[in-house]
């Protein structure tokens, strides 16, 4: 009669191979190692070293900032109405304060505080170049908008009652923001899937890739 080993294939992951019979040679199995755990946040922030660049460095260095970093970081810190932690993973942040804190933590010279609170209008209007800020009452519409225009772009968008990133990589767009609904937190999200974007009648958008005078 033939034996067999058992398939027990999901604790491979977790325990060490273990030798379960004498007569069959074990099969070597590789183990992918988990990867290294980020920096801590202040001392990458400190690391970027955003003041010695030109302002086109530093716009190309922004994008990879809110595409990958900031998601790297923040994802999974939770959302509250008055939060306004400055570090990732402690405390809890709202929507408005994720925007600015994160623009303040790259080096961008803004009044961090105050514009949290405003109406992301206002913020928007104050942030982002303002021939490129538009109003859409249609989803399909904001979709229409985002396909033209630079192939990676940031933007920041408002909506009846939230504000965020809206993050343009080639031909993929994606939500980034500190999620109120059940007090999920930050998250970055395709935007065809966003149920905070899908809940808005309104969207306002501009883009901060484009105002070059942000990164001077």
């Amino acid at each position: 009669m033939k034996k067999y080993l058992p398939f027990a294939f999901v604790f491979l992951f977790t325990f060490n191979c273990k030798k379960v019979n004498n007569d069959v040679n074990p099969t070597e199995v590789s183990i992918s190692e988990e990867p290294p755990k980020p920096k801590d946040y202040r001392l990458f922030l400190n690391e970027l070293g955003v003041e010695k660049l030109t302002a086109i460095e530093k716009r190309n260095l922004f994008f990879s900032f809110i595409n990958q970093d900031i998601p790297n970081y923040w994802t999974g810190t939770k959302w509250d109405f008055n939060g306004n932690t400055r570090l990732p993973q402690q405390g809890k942040i709202a929507c408005g304060y994720f925007i600015t804190n994160t623009l303040s933590d790259f080096g961008l010279k803004i009044n961090r505080i105050h514009l949290a609170q405003e109406p992301s209008s206002k913020m928007i209007k104050k942030l982002c170049n303002r021939k490129s800020i538009r109003r859409f009452a249609d989803f399909n519409q904001l979709k229409k908008y985002l396909s033209n225009g630079l192939k990676q772009e940031i933007f920041i968008i408002g909506l009846d009652y939230h504000t965020g990133f809206i993050i343009k990589d080639e031909n993929n767009f994606y939500f980034l923001h500190s999620n109120y609904i059940q007090k999920e937190g930050v998250v970055k999200e395709k935007i065809e899937n966003s149920k905070a974007l899908h809940a808005s009648k309104s969207f306002m958008i501009g883009s901060l890739t484009q105002n070059t005078s942000l990164f001077e």
